[in-house]
């Protein structure tokens, strides 16, 4: 009885070591295809297209960061992304200045991942 008992209490805390360390790198892989996207939409010869390339993208990675990062800056991000369309649409010169932000935001959440990992 006393082996059953420590036999499970060494396989959930190799579950939990295995899924912080899934965590880890699923929020590292995801932050950094959406950092190069968003640089490959700064050096587009047809913005219009990169930045239909990442909000696709976006959508497909924010639904697992959303598992692994608190909402307040995935929400700040999903705002960010939405409103490239129309910083384009209107030829603003805010448009570099957001992509920066979010490029900024991104290496920052995956930072804050790794340490704390």
């Amino acid at each position: 009885m006393k082996n059953l008992r420590v036999w499970i209490a060494a396989g959930l805390l190799c579950a939990i070591v295995l899924l912080s360390c899934f965590s880890a790198a699923a929020v590292r892989k995801s932050c950094t295809l959406l950092i190069a996207q968003t640089e490959a939409v700064l050096t587009a010869d047809d913005p219009a297209a990169a930045i239909e390339a990442l909000t696709e993208e976006w959508h497909r990675q924010s639904v697992l960061l959303h598992l692994f990062v608190p909402n307040q800056p995935l929400t700040e991000l999903n705002t960010a992304i939405l409103r490239l369309d129309a910083l384009y649409a209107v030829q603003s010169d805010a448009l570099p200045a957001e992509l920066h932000g979010i490029a900024a935001a991104l290496k920052w959440i995956r930072g804050r991942e790794l340490t704390a990992f």
